[in-house]
């Protein structure tokens, strides 16, 4: 594979994250997970249970690993020969800035009385 452009520094280069891929990166600061483990945890967050399609987590988790959101990694000793996802040190710093993203957007929202303050 030919190296692509240089990925960047600064994590407000990456935003908006997609919400899966939020939500994935959020996952994995609990420590490493492959993919049934994260569709499991994804449905169990969910407040309506909705399962992530596979196409759709594998498109994301791509995304990720180009983006180097997140790494893998092969686990030896399963025998199903699963891969293992963790999430990078840029990872980490896009999540934080996605969350502090977001709390500006909600802060908004309750200004505009779209939300009430708690």
């Amino acid at each position: 594979m030919l190296p692509g452009p240089p990925m960047p520094l600064d994590p407000q280069e990456l935003l908006p994250l997609h919400p899966l891929s939020f939500e994935i990166l959020l996952l994995l600061l609990d420590g490493p997970a492959h993919a049934y483990l994260i569709v499991k945890q994804l449905a169990e967050q969910s407040p309506t249970g909705q399962l992530v399609m596979p196409a759709n987590l594998y498109r994301r988790i791509r995304d990720m690993l180009e983006q180097e959101l997140i790494a893998e990694r092969p686990v030896h000793d399963d025998p199903r020969r699963r891969r293992e996802f963790r999430i990078t040190p840029l990872g980490k710093r896009v999540a934080q800035a996605e969350a502090r993203r977001l709390q500006g957007a909600l802060a908004l929202a309750r200004s505009k009385g779209l939300l009430r303050n708690a």
